[in-house]
């Protein structure tokens, strides 16, 4: 198997065993790690890669994440959740054809990439017809991502969920389909989950039966949960509601959870389960106040979620940052609350470790992956990125963990690996060709607000054929 050695750079492992290195190096062999340390020999490797001036570290999980709706970035900055419901799933969601969904999710997952994502769950809720399903998987597969596609449902059926009305049959027989024919238990780099709708959304015996669909084909699950946090308390606390009827266990994730109480997330973490916080997109929409101190005080493990690009920039630099901001100042309105003052770092109850751990392994567990990435750790999958530390933006990167998050961006990010195979490379791409990835974007995007499905935002820019824009 082909050997790389990374040589030279500061590794940062997220794995308190190995430990950190100011100068270190990680050897690669086929797609795992199988050592990091210092001086490292070169001797059997096949290629010594050169990280002076980088800082070697685990790709980031993105443990929630939609990536069809790369197509509609940015449109949703300036609306709420009901807007989602009334604009945006009935006027562009529903008319997304097949191939608007490869592209979509095609850029998506090139966006990830790029900025160091090298796990994603990807939780799709916009399949519309089986063909759906399946163009988001090619896309997944093409771009060479590592991900967990949670089949979701129609938006048909989601849209009528909302409205009351709930479709009859086997809405899941497709999805048993793809499980078996589509996915297999010897690959690695693409797993299956299902997107659930949950007890929020629809009824607690349509959320029963759907769970029971993913036990039987012995596959997670994921669900939004506690959005809007202003919700009337009877319609919400669904994991209290899971747990009551038998159902809550370690093969659910929940993500969001504004509204999740903290005696819900003790529920949770005594049943094994996962949950991810969505910190720019709840903030930015007005879905509620992020919930990471209420999981680290239950015992749940913090995981991070860019959520969508409709209202977050995707980059997990900037989720963490979210993350770290939001739970100080949750924290320091607590302690001005009993007429104090923040005098001690521990007042503010997160740091940069904790949320470059949200981002990594934890992103990891919640997606049932920490066995295999998460942290540069000997035996797991060599899902490796460097960042460029000689970028302006972090110098003198005195303390590496704080600069990583207080000041980094994912276009620092120089080099990514996904299992032990380079898909960015000096900055560049290596496995798309990404002015093909604009044009099919772009291509997607004019068709979808070029209908009189969307009165509202109408795009600014029109295709000039090759992938570029001009103005219109």
């Amino acid at each position: 198997m082909r050997r790389i050695l990374i040589r030279g750079g500061t590794v940062i492992s997220v794995d308190a065993a190995v430990g950190d290195f100011r100068v270190g190096d990680v050897l690669i062999e086929g797609n795992k790690i199988v050592a990091v340390g210092a001086d490292l020999s070169d001797e059997h490797a096949d290629e010594v890669l050169d990280a002076e001036g980088m800082i070697v570290m685990p790709g980031f999980v993105d443990s929630h994440r939609h990536l069809w709706q790369t197509g509609t970035r940015g449109d949703s900055m300036d609306q709420v959740f009901q807007n989602l419901i009334k604009s945006q799933w009935p006027m562009i969601a529903a008319h997304f054809t097949p191939e608007d969904v490869y592209d979509c999710a095609l850029a998506g997952a090139a966006d990830a990439l790029d900025r160091g994502v090298t796990t994603v769950l990807d939780w799709c809720h916009v399949i519309n017809t089986p063909d759906h399903a399946e163009a988001d998987i090619r896309a997944l597969r093409d771009s060479g991502i590592r991900a967990l596609f949670a089949y979701g449902s129609s938006m048909t059926r989601r849209l009528n969920e909302f409205k009351g009305v709930m479709e009859a049959g086997d809405v899941w027989q497709h999805a048993r389909q793809v499980r078996r024919q589509l996915f297999t238990d010897a690959e690695d780099r693409l797993t299956f989950a299902l997107g659930v709708q949950g007890p929020e959304v629809t009824t607690m015996e349509i959320t029963a039966a759907d769970i029971a669909v993913a036990r039987e084909l012995g596959v997670p699950m994921s669900m939004h949960v506690g959005t809007p946090e202003g919700r009337p308390s009877s319609s919400d606390q669904s994991i209290k509601k899971l747990a009551e009827a038998g159902l809550l266990g370690a093969d659910m994730n929940f993500a969001h959870c504004c509204a999740t109480t903290p005696a819900e997330f003790e529920l949770l973490a005594a049943a094994g389960g996962t949950a991810t916080a969505c910190p720019s997109a709840d903030m930015a929409m007005g879905m509620g106040t992020p919930a990471m101190g209420r999981m680290r005080a239950a015992g749940v493990r913090v995981a991070l979620g860019t959520d969508s690009v409709i209202a977050a920039s995707g980059d997990m630099f900037d989720e963490m940052r979210a993350a770290l901001w939001a739970e100080r100042a949750v924290q320091a309105q607590r302690v001005y609350a009993t007429g104090s003052e923040v005098m001690h770092t521990a007042d503010l109850r997160f740091s940069t470790k904790d949320a470059l751990e949200a981002a990594t392994i934890n992103g990891a567990h919640a997606c049932w992956l920490a066995d295999r990435v998460g942290s540069l750790t000997p035996g797991k999958r060599a899902d490796v990125i460097l960042v460029r530390a000689t970028d302006s933006n972090l110098w003198p990167v005195s303390d590496v963990v704080a600069t990583l998050v207080g000041c980094g961006s994912g276009l620092n990010v120089d080099t990514v690996l996904v299992d032990g195979e380079f898909v960015k490379r000096d900055g560049q791409l290596t496995r798309l060709d990404i002015r093909e990835v604009r044009a099919g974007l772009a291509r997607s995007r004019d068709r979808l607000y070029a209908t009189d499905n969307y009165p509202g935002i109408r795009p600014l820019m029109a295709s000039a054929g090759n992938g570029e824009t001009r103005s219109s």
